[in-house]
Protein backbone atom coordinates (compact mmCIF):
# COMPACT_ATOMS: atom_id res chain seq x y z
CA UNK A 1 0.00 0.00 0.00
CA UNK A 2 3.18 2.29 -0.45
CA UNK A 3 1.56 4.04 -3.47
CA UNK A 4 -1.66 5.14 -2.12
CA UNK A 5 -0.24 6.25 1.33
CA UNK A 6 2.67 8.22 -1.15
CA UNK A 7 -0.14 9.80 -3.19
CA UNK A 8 -2.50 10.54 -0.34
CA UNK A 9 0.33 12.46 1.04
CA UNK A 10 0.79 14.34 -1.99
CA UNK A 11 -3.07 15.18 -2.59
CA UNK A 12 -3.72 15.83 1.42
CA UNK A 13 -0.97 18.67 0.90
CA UNK A 14 -3.02 20.45 -2.33
CA UNK A 15 -5.06 23.78 -1.47
CA UNK A 16 -7.93 25.02 -3.48
CA UNK A 17 -11.11 23.43 -4.23
CA UNK A 18 -12.66 20.38 -2.29
CA UNK A 19 -12.19 17.16 -4.22
CA UNK A 20 -12.85 13.57 -3.99
CA UNK A 21 -10.39 10.71 -4.55
CA UNK A 22 -12.23 7.32 -5.30
CA UNK A 23 -9.31 4.54 -4.60
CA UNK A 24 -8.62 1.12 -6.90
CA UNK A 25 -9.63 -0.42 -3.44
CA UNK A 26 -12.58 0.45 -3.14
CA UNK A 27 -11.81 3.69 -0.36
CA UNK A 28 -13.52 7.25 -0.81
CA UNK A 29 -12.25 9.93 0.93
CA UNK A 30 -12.49 13.95 0.66
CA UNK A 31 -9.88 16.26 0.73
CA UNK A 32 -10.18 20.31 1.02
CA UNK A 33 -12.95 21.22 3.15
CA UNK A 34 -15.93 22.36 0.56
CA UNK A 35 -17.84 20.09 -1.22
CA UNK A 36 -15.72 18.09 -4.04
CA UNK A 37 -15.97 20.08 -7.48
CA UNK A 38 -13.93 16.80 -9.14
CA UNK A 39 -13.54 13.53 -8.13
CA UNK A 40 -10.34 11.34 -8.99
CA UNK A 41 -11.50 7.92 -10.12
CA UNK A 42 -8.26 5.35 -10.02
CA UNK A 43 -9.56 1.78 -11.90
CA UNK A 44 -6.06 0.03 -10.38
CA UNK A 45 -2.92 0.89 -8.53
CA UNK A 46 -0.75 3.11 -10.53
CA UNK A 47 2.89 3.24 -11.51
CA UNK A 48 3.21 6.48 -9.09
CA UNK A 49 6.44 8.88 -8.82
CA UNK A 50 6.92 11.05 -5.37
CA UNK A 51 10.01 12.74 -7.29
CA UNK A 52 7.54 13.79 -10.21
CA UNK A 53 3.69 13.85 -9.38
CA UNK A 54 2.60 15.84 -12.22
CA UNK A 55 3.57 13.30 -15.02
CA UNK A 56 2.50 10.37 -13.30
CA UNK A 57 -0.93 11.32 -12.98
CA UNK A 58 -0.98 12.45 -16.32
CA UNK A 59 0.27 9.15 -17.63
CA UNK A 60 -2.35 7.39 -15.01
CA UNK A 61 -4.88 8.52 -17.18
CA UNK A 62 -2.96 8.09 -20.74
CA UNK A 63 -2.79 4.03 -19.39
CA UNK A 64 -6.73 4.37 -18.07
CA UNK A 65 -5.73 3.93 -14.52
CA UNK A 66 -7.20 7.38 -13.69
CA UNK A 67 -10.24 8.88 -15.05
CA UNK A 68 -11.84 12.21 -13.88
CA UNK A 69 -15.02 13.96 -12.96
CA UNK A 70 -16.94 17.10 -12.78
CA UNK A 71 -15.23 20.10 -13.23
CA UNK A 72 -12.13 20.19 -15.29
CA UNK A 73 -11.05 23.91 -14.72
CA UNK A 74 -11.48 23.35 -11.17
CA UNK A 75 -9.03 20.77 -11.04
CA UNK A 76 -6.25 22.12 -13.51
CA UNK A 77 -6.84 25.62 -11.30
CA UNK A 78 -5.78 23.28 -8.36
CA UNK A 79 -3.11 21.58 -10.43
CA UNK A 80 -1.87 24.95 -11.52
CA UNK A 81 -1.55 26.59 -8.48
CA UNK A 82 -0.23 23.82 -6.44
CA UNK A 83 2.51 23.41 -9.10
CA UNK A 84 5.44 23.73 -6.37
CA UNK A 85 4.29 20.49 -4.88
CA UNK A 86 3.02 18.66 -7.97
CA UNK A 87 6.21 19.21 -10.32
CA UNK A 88 8.39 17.69 -7.41
CA UNK A 89 12.28 17.16 -7.42
CA UNK A 90 12.37 15.94 -10.88
CA UNK A 91 11.02 19.23 -12.34
CA UNK A 92 13.68 21.26 -11.16
CA UNK A 93 15.92 18.38 -12.34
CA UNK A 94 14.10 18.43 -16.24
CA UNK A 95 14.55 22.73 -15.80
CA UNK A 96 18.37 22.11 -16.21
CA UNK A 97 18.06 19.17 -18.65
CA UNK A 98 16.01 21.57 -21.02
CA UNK A 99 18.76 24.30 -20.96
CA UNK A 100 21.65 22.02 -21.43
CA UNK A 101 19.64 20.65 -24.07
CA UNK A 102 19.13 23.68 -25.41
CA UNK A 103 22.55 24.19 -26.44
CA UNK A 104 22.48 22.01 -29.26
CA UNK A 105 19.82 24.18 -30.49
CA UNK A 106 19.20 23.36 -34.55
CA UNK A 107 19.30 19.50 -34.27
CA UNK A 108 17.02 19.56 -31.03
CA UNK A 109 14.19 21.99 -32.41
CA UNK A 110 13.94 19.74 -35.47
CA UNK A 111 13.35 16.84 -33.39
CA UNK A 112 11.35 18.16 -31.17
CA UNK A 113 8.98 19.76 -34.09
CA UNK A 114 8.43 16.51 -35.73
CA UNK A 115 7.90 14.18 -33.06
CA UNK A 116 4.56 17.02 -32.65
CA UNK A 117 3.41 18.21 -36.52
CA UNK A 118 4.84 15.15 -38.23
CA UNK A 119 2.11 12.80 -36.74
CA UNK A 120 0.44 13.17 -40.33
CA UNK A 121 -1.62 15.87 -42.04
CA UNK A 122 -4.45 13.37 -41.96
CA UNK A 123 -4.77 13.31 -38.21
CA UNK A 124 -4.69 17.30 -38.29
CA UNK A 125 -6.83 17.56 -40.83
CA UNK A 126 -9.63 15.00 -38.49
CA UNK A 127 -9.90 18.32 -36.08
CA UNK A 128 -8.86 21.30 -37.22
CA UNK A 129 -10.60 23.97 -39.98
CA UNK A 130 -10.57 22.95 -43.15
CA UNK A 131 -7.44 25.59 -43.69
CA UNK A 132 -5.65 23.77 -41.18
CA UNK A 133 -4.95 26.86 -38.33
CA UNK A 134 -3.25 25.33 -35.40
CA UNK A 135 -3.55 28.47 -33.42
CA UNK A 136 -5.70 30.62 -31.67
CA UNK A 137 -8.34 31.81 -33.35
CA UNK A 138 -10.33 35.19 -33.36
CA UNK A 139 -14.11 34.97 -32.19
CA UNK A 140 -15.01 38.28 -33.37
CA UNK A 141 -18.43 37.26 -32.31
CA UNK A 142 -20.20 34.39 -30.40
CA UNK A 143 -21.45 32.66 -33.30
CA UNK A 144 -19.09 31.93 -35.26
CA UNK A 145 -17.75 28.84 -36.37
CA UNK A 146 -14.21 27.79 -35.63
CA UNK A 147 -13.57 27.98 -39.62
CA UNK A 148 -14.96 31.84 -39.68
CA UNK A 149 -12.68 32.54 -36.33
CA UNK A 150 -9.76 31.28 -37.98
CA UNK A 151 -10.33 32.86 -40.79
CA UNK A 152 -11.30 36.36 -38.40
CA UNK A 153 -7.63 35.64 -36.98
CA UNK A 154 -5.43 35.57 -39.23
CA UNK A 155 -7.53 38.72 -40.99
CA UNK A 156 -6.83 40.50 -37.55
CA UNK A 157 -3.49 39.51 -37.89
CA UNK A 158 -3.04 41.25 -41.59
CA UNK A 159 -4.77 44.10 -39.97
CA UNK A 160 -2.49 44.99 -37.67
CA UNK A 161 0.44 44.78 -39.83
CA UNK A 162 -1.02 47.42 -42.36
CA UNK A 163 0.30 45.59 -45.20
CA UNK A 164 0.45 47.22 -48.69
CA UNK A 165 0.30 45.62 -52.15
CA UNK A 166 3.97 44.45 -53.23
CA UNK A 167 5.31 44.31 -49.54
CA UNK A 168 7.55 41.49 -49.11
CA UNK A 169 5.87 39.09 -46.07
CA UNK A 170 8.36 36.86 -43.48
CA UNK A 171 6.12 34.08 -41.43
CA UNK A 172 8.53 32.16 -39.20
CA UNK A 173 6.84 29.15 -38.38
CA UNK A 174 4.26 29.45 -41.16
CA UNK A 175 2.66 25.66 -40.43
CA UNK A 176 0.47 24.97 -43.77
CA UNK A 177 0.65 28.26 -45.36
CA UNK A 178 -2.81 29.44 -44.47
CA UNK A 179 -1.77 33.52 -43.22
CA UNK A 180 0.85 33.59 -46.22
CA UNK A 181 -2.43 32.41 -48.96
CA UNK A 182 -4.36 34.91 -47.68
CA UNK A 183 -1.99 37.87 -47.46
CA UNK A 184 -1.24 37.15 -51.12
CA UNK A 185 -4.67 36.87 -52.24
CA UNK A 186 -6.32 39.67 -50.35
CA UNK A 187 -3.21 42.47 -49.63
CA UNK A 188 -1.18 41.16 -52.80
CA UNK A 189 1.96 40.65 -50.96
CA UNK A 190 5.01 38.15 -51.57
CA UNK A 191 6.22 36.29 -49.14
CA UNK A 192 8.62 33.18 -47.15
CA UNK A 193 7.19 30.51 -44.98
CA UNK A 194 9.66 28.79 -42.66
CA UNK A 195 8.88 25.26 -41.20
CA UNK A 196 10.98 22.59 -39.60
CA UNK A 197 8.30 19.97 -40.41
CA UNK A 198 8.63 18.21 -43.70
CA UNK A 199 4.73 17.26 -43.55
CA UNK A 200 3.60 20.82 -43.20
CA UNK A 201 6.31 22.36 -46.23
CA UNK A 202 5.14 19.39 -48.35
CA UNK A 203 1.61 20.18 -47.66
CA UNK A 204 1.52 24.01 -47.94
CA UNK A 205 3.36 24.26 -51.16
CA UNK A 206 0.63 21.84 -52.51
CA UNK A 207 -1.57 24.23 -51.48
CA UNK A 208 0.12 27.20 -52.82
CA UNK A 209 0.27 25.58 -56.24
CA UNK A 210 -3.15 24.87 -56.15
CA UNK A 211 -3.97 28.33 -55.20
CA UNK A 212 -1.49 29.30 -58.05
CA UNK A 213 0.43 31.40 -55.59
CA UNK A 214 3.87 29.04 -56.16
CA UNK A 215 5.17 32.33 -58.08
CA UNK A 216 4.62 34.86 -54.90
CA UNK A 217 4.80 32.80 -51.67
CA UNK A 218 7.94 30.40 -51.00
CA UNK A 219 7.81 27.73 -48.06
CA UNK A 220 11.30 26.66 -46.56
CA UNK A 221 11.59 23.82 -44.58
CA UNK A 222 14.45 26.47 -42.91
CA UNK A 223 15.23 27.34 -39.20
CA UNK A 224 15.09 30.79 -37.95
CA UNK A 225 18.44 30.93 -37.16
CA UNK A 226 19.61 30.83 -40.70
CA UNK A 227 18.14 33.84 -41.52
CA UNK A 228 20.48 36.46 -43.03
CA UNK A 229 19.88 40.06 -44.26
CA UNK A 230 22.27 39.93 -46.51
CA UNK A 231 20.09 37.10 -48.79
CA UNK A 232 16.77 38.15 -47.15
CA UNK A 233 15.20 41.24 -46.93
CA UNK A 234 11.18 41.90 -45.48
CA UNK A 235 9.19 45.04 -45.32
CA UNK A 236 6.66 43.26 -42.28
CA UNK A 237 7.09 40.07 -40.37
CA UNK A 238 4.68 37.80 -38.07
CA UNK A 239 5.41 34.70 -35.87
CA UNK A 240 2.35 32.73 -35.32
CA UNK A 241 2.16 29.46 -32.16
CA UNK A 242 5.96 29.25 -33.11
CA UNK A 243 7.56 31.74 -30.46
CA UNK A 244 7.08 29.02 -27.75
CA UNK A 245 9.17 26.26 -29.33
CA UNK A 246 12.62 29.00 -28.87
CA UNK A 247 12.65 29.01 -25.22
CA UNK A 248 14.27 31.61 -22.77
CA UNK A 249 17.57 30.86 -23.41
CA UNK A 250 17.35 31.94 -27.61
CA UNK A 251 15.09 34.01 -27.11
CA UNK A 252 17.19 36.77 -27.61
CA UNK A 253 18.67 35.19 -30.94
CA UNK A 254 15.03 34.74 -32.27
CA UNK A 255 13.88 38.65 -31.89
CA UNK A 256 17.97 39.33 -33.34
CA UNK A 257 17.29 36.98 -36.49
CA UNK A 258 14.09 38.91 -37.08
CA UNK A 259 15.65 42.33 -37.01
CA UNK A 260 18.48 41.23 -39.13
CA UNK A 261 15.61 40.56 -42.26
CA UNK A 262 13.51 43.27 -41.65
CA UNK A 263 13.53 46.69 -43.00
CA UNK A 264 13.92 49.54 -40.48
CA UNK A 265 10.61 50.63 -38.87
CA UNK A 266 9.07 47.18 -39.96
CA UNK A 267 6.33 46.19 -38.27
CA UNK A 268 6.20 42.37 -36.59
CA UNK A 269 3.62 40.89 -34.84
CA UNK A 270 4.14 37.93 -32.31
CA UNK A 271 1.10 35.67 -31.67
CA UNK A 272 2.51 33.68 -28.70
CA UNK A 273 1.23 31.82 -25.33
CA UNK A 274 2.33 33.72 -22.26
CA UNK A 275 2.76 33.11 -18.55
CA UNK A 276 2.07 36.10 -16.01
CA UNK A 277 4.16 34.22 -13.53
CA UNK A 278 8.06 33.78 -13.28
CA UNK A 279 7.46 30.43 -11.35
CA UNK A 280 8.08 28.22 -14.64
CA UNK A 281 4.59 27.73 -16.86
CA UNK A 282 5.70 25.24 -19.24
CA UNK A 283 3.78 21.88 -17.66
CA UNK A 284 6.03 18.82 -17.31
CA UNK A 285 3.35 16.31 -18.72
CA UNK A 286 2.55 18.51 -21.66
CA UNK A 287 6.58 18.71 -22.66
CA UNK A 288 7.19 15.23 -22.29
CA UNK A 289 4.71 13.94 -24.18
CA UNK A 290 2.63 17.02 -26.58
CA UNK A 291 5.45 19.12 -26.89
CA UNK A 292 8.89 18.37 -25.96
CA UNK A 293 11.13 21.44 -25.82
CA UNK A 294 8.00 24.13 -25.57
CA UNK A 295 8.59 26.46 -23.23
CA UNK A 296 6.12 29.13 -22.27
CA UNK A 297 7.64 32.55 -22.11
CA UNK A 298 7.27 35.02 -19.11
CA UNK A 299 5.21 37.93 -20.65
CA UNK A 300 7.34 41.16 -18.48
CA UNK A 301 10.35 39.24 -20.17
CA UNK A 302 9.64 38.83 -23.24
CA UNK A 303 8.69 42.60 -23.93
CA UNK A 304 12.35 43.22 -22.33
CA UNK A 305 14.12 40.52 -24.59
CA UNK A 306 12.34 42.04 -28.00
CA UNK A 307 13.52 45.87 -26.57
CA UNK A 308 16.82 45.17 -26.10
CA UNK A 309 16.75 43.61 -29.75
CA UNK A 310 15.46 46.76 -30.90
CA UNK A 311 12.04 46.47 -30.93
CA UNK A 312 9.19 49.18 -29.35
CA UNK A 313 5.98 47.38 -28.53
CA UNK A 314 3.16 49.47 -30.31
CA UNK A 315 -0.06 47.17 -29.14
CA UNK A 316 -0.55 44.38 -27.05
CA UNK A 317 -4.08 42.35 -27.16
CA UNK A 318 -4.80 39.46 -24.86
CA UNK A 319 -6.93 36.50 -26.58
CA UNK A 320 -7.23 34.18 -23.65
CA UNK A 321 -10.63 33.07 -23.76
CA UNK A 322 -10.54 33.48 -27.87
CA UNK A 323 -8.01 30.39 -27.23
CA UNK A 324 -10.15 28.56 -24.37
CA UNK A 325 -13.13 28.72 -27.33
CA UNK A 326 -10.72 27.45 -29.87
CA UNK A 327 -9.06 24.25 -27.64
CA UNK A 328 -13.65 23.18 -27.21
CA UNK A 329 -13.78 23.42 -30.60
CA UNK A 330 -11.10 21.33 -31.49
CA UNK A 331 -11.66 18.47 -29.04
CA UNK A 332 -15.36 18.63 -30.07
CA UNK A 333 -13.76 17.87 -33.71
CA UNK A 334 -11.35 15.08 -32.08
CA UNK A 335 -14.45 13.80 -30.34
CA UNK A 336 -16.22 13.25 -33.48
CA UNK A 337 -13.90 11.39 -34.97
CA UNK A 338 -12.95 9.52 -32.53
CA UNK A 339 -13.21 6.32 -34.21
CA UNK A 340 -10.90 7.39 -37.00
CA UNK A 341 -8.28 8.19 -34.41
CA UNK A 342 -8.59 4.76 -33.05
CA UNK A 343 -8.22 3.31 -36.30
CA UNK A 344 -4.66 5.22 -37.12
CA UNK A 345 -3.80 5.21 -33.60
CA UNK A 346 -3.42 3.22 -30.08
CA UNK A 347 -6.31 3.98 -26.83
CA UNK A 348 -3.32 5.58 -25.11
CA UNK A 349 -2.93 7.97 -27.86
CA UNK A 350 -5.94 8.92 -27.98
CA UNK A 351 -6.44 9.46 -24.04
CA UNK A 352 -2.90 11.31 -24.33
CA UNK A 353 -4.84 13.89 -26.82
CA UNK A 354 -8.09 14.18 -24.77
CA UNK A 355 -5.99 15.22 -21.97
CA UNK A 356 -3.94 17.34 -23.51
CA UNK A 357 -6.88 19.26 -25.60
CA UNK A 358 -9.41 19.17 -22.13
CA UNK A 359 -6.79 20.57 -20.11
CA UNK A 360 -5.14 23.13 -22.25
CA UNK A 361 -8.95 24.59 -22.53
CA UNK A 362 -9.12 24.60 -18.56
CA UNK A 363 -5.95 26.39 -18.53
CA UNK A 364 -6.78 29.13 -20.69
CA UNK A 365 -9.96 29.36 -18.65
CA UNK A 366 -8.80 29.39 -15.64
CA UNK A 367 -5.57 28.20 -15.50
CA UNK A 368 -2.86 31.04 -15.76
CA UNK A 369 -2.03 30.56 -19.46
CA UNK A 370 -2.95 33.69 -21.83
CA UNK A 371 -2.84 34.42 -25.46
CA UNK A 372 -0.79 37.44 -26.34
CA UNK A 373 -0.92 39.69 -29.84
CA UNK A 374 2.53 41.66 -29.85
CA UNK A 375 2.68 44.48 -32.72
CA UNK A 376 6.12 45.80 -32.59
CA UNK A 377 7.81 47.88 -34.76
CA UNK A 378 11.54 46.96 -35.88
CA UNK A 379 13.08 50.86 -33.91
CA UNK A 380 10.61 53.24 -34.92
CA UNK A 381 7.84 52.87 -37.16
CA UNK A 382 7.48 56.07 -39.70
CA UNK A 383 4.30 55.68 -40.54
CA UNK A 384 2.17 53.47 -37.80
CA UNK A 385 -1.81 53.34 -37.60
CA UNK A 386 -3.03 56.56 -35.71
CA UNK A 387 -5.41 54.14 -34.07
CA UNK A 388 -7.21 50.80 -34.15
CA UNK A 389 -10.54 51.78 -35.95
CA UNK A 390 -9.52 49.66 -38.91
CA UNK A 391 -9.05 46.22 -37.05
CA UNK A 392 -12.92 46.37 -35.92
CA UNK A 393 -14.59 48.14 -38.64
CA UNK A 394 -13.21 46.72 -41.61
CA UNK A 395 -11.92 49.52 -43.05
CA UNK A 396 -8.19 50.67 -44.47
CA UNK A 397 -6.07 51.80 -41.78
CA UNK A 398 -5.03 55.59 -41.28
CA UNK A 399 -1.47 55.86 -41.10
CA UNK A 400 0.34 58.68 -39.86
Amino acid sequence: MLTKSTLAAVLARLTGPGFQVKWWDGDVRRYGGDEPAFSLNFHAEPAFNAEDPMVSLGEAYMDGVLDFDGDWNAMLGLINSNRQILDGPLARVAGVARTLDRLRLRARQKENIAHHYDIGNDFYRMWLDPDMNYSCAYFATADMTLEQAQQAKIDHILAKLCLKPGERLLDVGCGWGALLIRAAQRHGICGVGLTLSAEQADAGRARLAKAGLSDRIEIRQMDYLDLSGASDRFDKAVSVGMYEHVGERHAARYFARVADVLEPGGLFLLHTIVGHTDDGNTNRWVEKYIFPGGEIPYLPRLADTAAKTGFFLLTQESLRLHYAATLAHWRANFDRHLDAVRARFDERFVRMWTLYLRGSEASFRGGGLDLGQFLFSRGLAAHPPRHQAHLYNGGEPVLW
